[in-house]
């Protein structure tokens, strides 16, 4: 399988390159955009445990981590980025074929919706919020509005509501009193999963004392499995969600909610000592956990200190271009050992350093 030309020789050092290799990425997928531009569908069968829709709003989803920062760092490409802004009309509109959805409970649809909130909260306004049309603000709104007391694993997916929440308020003009009391609740139950050195568990922490109670169980009834398991401190716990989110909020909501932002901002300096030493001199990461076909995502908890412009981490990382330098150095690994992880269209391969 080839490289991909403007990622894998890429030489990963100013700010161009990384914008380069951002939008070498994601130019392949604009090949499989849905004719309205609301969904993507890539050319490879899969299985997953959502429907075939919700899977393609992930097509369309995803790509805006990027997005949004290109946008907000005043980057001008609109033959790449005009495709997903108009995909916004399409896919809010519960009359149309290419309809995202109505948001249910425990729905994938809940995880998207977090990388749609972080792209109206990121992008300027005159840029995405206000190119589009009314009908579809109104539309997006009340998209948005059905994650509202919907039951949602008690884990990092919380973090979605929240993202959704802020953007509610801070962009679609939705009034603050209709969400927060979501949002508060939301927040007490994440901040419940601190352990400790900024770590956070995927969950409530099992208590030692349920592994009694699960055996008692399995010996009365047979059956295993009846009490949470929830003992996750992975990639989920730093890039991937609970530390990258964390730092994402100190970004959005530190306005409105400074005592815990600032309590953020210590967690993460905590945690980025010790998560430091899961990253080699050359880049390379310790590769453990779940989702890691999500690959250079972690480093993602490197790229969210600077965006939310927490520098000074103290100990080794004192240097203000100390998460800069894990973050390149991440990149570049993969940049150099990319060889097998592309499939012949530029498009991502499922898996880690081979398909």
């Amino acid at each position: 399988m080839p490289p991909l030309p403007g990622f894998s020789d890429n030489p990963l050092v100013t700010r161009d390159d990384v914008i380069h290799a951002a939008k070498s990425l994601l130019r392949p997928l604009t090949t499989y955009f849905s004719p309205c531009k609301a969904r993507i569908r890539l050319p490879v069968s899969t299985g997953t445990h959502f429907d075939e829709t919700a899977a393609q709003l992930e097509g369309f989803a995803r790509p805006l981590w990027a997005i949004a920062p290109l946008l907000l760092g005043g980057d001008v490409d609109p033959p790449l980025y005009d495709a997903w802004i108009e995909g916004f009309a399409a896919g809010t509109d519960p009359h149309h074929p290419e309809y995202w959805g109505d948001i249910k409970d425990m729905d994938q649809r809940m995880v998207e919706a977090e990388m749609l909130a972080f792209a109206l909260l990121a992008t300027p306004r005159d840029k995405l919020w206000e190119r589009l049309a009314d009908s579809t603000q109104t539309n997006l709104v009340s998209w948005f509005m059905r994650m509202q007391r919907k039951e949602m694993p008690p884990i990092n997916w919380l973090w979605f509501r929240v993202f959704v929440s802020l953007a509610l308020i801070k962009v679609c003009g939705v009034p603050e009193a209709e969400i927060r009391a979501q949002l508060d609740d939301d927040m007490r139950a994440l901040d419940s999963f601190y352990l400790t050195d900024g770590w956070s568990s995927d969950g409530i922490w099992r208590h030692p004392d349920d592994d009694e109670k699960e055996y008692e169980i399995l010996r009365e009834t047979g059956i295993a499995g009846r009490l949470p398991t929830g003992r996750s401190a992975d990639f989920y716990s730093g890039s991937f969600a609970i530390q990258f989110s964390q730092l994402l909020y100190v970004r959005f909501a530190a306005d409105i909610d400074p005592d815990r932002a600032e309590r953020y901002r210590v967690q993460a300096r905590s945690f980025s000592l010790g998560f430091s030493r899961y990253f080699g001199a050359d880049g390379a990461v310790i590769p453990f956990g779940r989702s890691l076909t999500y690959r250079f995502a972690c480093g993602a908890f490197w790229a969210a200190l600077g965006f939310a412009e927490v520098w000074d981490l103290g100990g080794s990382l004192a240097e203000p271009g100390a998460a800069k330098g894990y973050l390149l150095r991440h990149l570049r690994w993969w940049a150099k050992h990319s060889e097998d992880i592309f499939y012949g269209d530029g498009t991502l391969n499922f898996g880690w350093q081979y398909p």
